[in-house]
C-alpha cells in the first residue's frame, strides 16, 4: 500500500462532513503580559472556508468584518464568496507553506521541516506578516485570519497579532499547540473537498503536526528583536499607532 493509499483508508470521504471548519477558534481569554486578557469576538483563526460551510457556532459574531487570507494566487482556492459588507485582503505568505494540494495536480516539493518554512517566512515575507497588524487594527469588526489548513501560515501571523498586542508568549505557544488536536478531521475535511498532501506525508508527518518548538522560533525572533515584538512589527513597515490601535481592540476593558 503506498502512503496515499493508506492515507485515503486513514481518511474515508463521508458525504455531510465538510461542512463546517474544523480548526476554527476565537482567540479571546488569552492572558496579557501587561494583565488582565484578550476580548472575544476580535481575532479568529481557522481553515479555509467552502461554499456551503455553516456558520461556527463558537463565533460571538458571524461573518467577520474582515478576512485575511494568505493562500497563494493559483493555490486552489475554494470558491468560497464571502457576503457584503466583509473586506478580504490577499496576502500571499509562502506558498512551500502549504503542504496540501488539489486532487489531480503533482505535489510540489515539499518542505523540508516546519522550522525552516517558518523561518523563510519570517526572512522572506516580513513586511507582509507586519502588515496584518495595521489591517487588524482598522477593522470594523471581527478580523479572520484563515490560510488552507488555517495551522502553518495562519499560525505564524496569529502568532505575530497576538505578541504585538502584548499577548504572553507561553499562551501565544499553546494556541498554536491546540491545532495539533484538530488535523485527524482537517485532513479529513480537506481530502472531502479535493485535496490532497504529498505522497510522503501523513498523519504522523512531522510537518502535519503542531509542536511547540516550531513557533518557538518566531517567538524567539519577535520577543528577541530590539523593542520586542513592537520593535519588529515597526521595523517591517508596521506603524507604532497601527499597533496601539491593535491592542486597544483587542485588549481593551480587559486589563486589571
Amino acid at each position: 500500500m503506498t502512503a496515499s493509499e493508506s492515507d485515503d483508508a486513514a481518511f474515508p470521504v463521508q458525504a455531510g462532513r465538510h461542512r463546517q471548519l474544523v480548526n476554527f477558534r476565537d482567540v479571546g481569554g488569552l492572558p496579557l503580559t501587561a494583565g488582565g486578557v484578550t476580548r472575544g469576538g476580535v481575532l479568529y483563526r481557522s481553515d479555509a472556508p467552502y461554499p456551503g460551510d455553516a456558520a461556527p457556532g463558537d463565533a460571538p459574531v458571524w461573518p467577520p468584518a474582515t478576512v485575511v487570507d494568505l493562500r497563494s494566487p493559483g493555490e486552489g482556492g475554494c470558491g468560497y464568496a464571502w457576503p457584503a459588507p466583509v473586506t478580504v485582503h490577499h496576502i500571499p505568505l509562502l506558498r512551500r507553506a502549504a503542504v496540501v494540494t488539489d486532487a489531480g495536480h503533482a505535489p510540489r516539493e515539499r518542505p523540508v521541516t516546519l522550522s525552516s518554512v517558518y523561518q523563510a517566512m519570517l526572512t522572506r515575507v516580513p513586511h507582509e506578516l507586519a502588515s496584518t497588524v495595521g489591517i487588524a487594527a482598522h477593522s470594523g469588526g471581527p478580523v479572520l485570519v484563515h490560510c488552507a489548513a488555517g495551522k502553518d501560515r495562519t499560525g505564524v501571523t496569529i502568532a505575530v497579532l497576538l505578541l504585538a498586542a502584548g499577548v504572553e508568549p507561553e499562551c501565544v505557544i499553546a494556541d498554536y499547540v491546540a491545532t495539533g488536536s484538530r488535523m485527524a478531521p482537517l485532513l479529513e475535511r480537506l481530502r472531502g473537498h479535493g485535496r490532497r498532501l504529498p505522497v510522503d506525508v501523513d498523519l504522523n508527518s512531522d510537518l502535519i503536526r503542531a509542536p511547540a518548538e516550531a513557533i518557538g522560533i518566531v517567538i524567539d525572533r519577535l520577543t528577541g528583536w530590539p523593542g520586542g515584538p513592537q520593535g519588529w512589527v515597526t521595523g517591517h513597515g508596521g506603524s507604532a499607532d497601527d499597533i496601539r490601535r491593535w491592542r486597544d481592540r483587542l485588549t481593551a476593558g480587559t486589563s486589571s
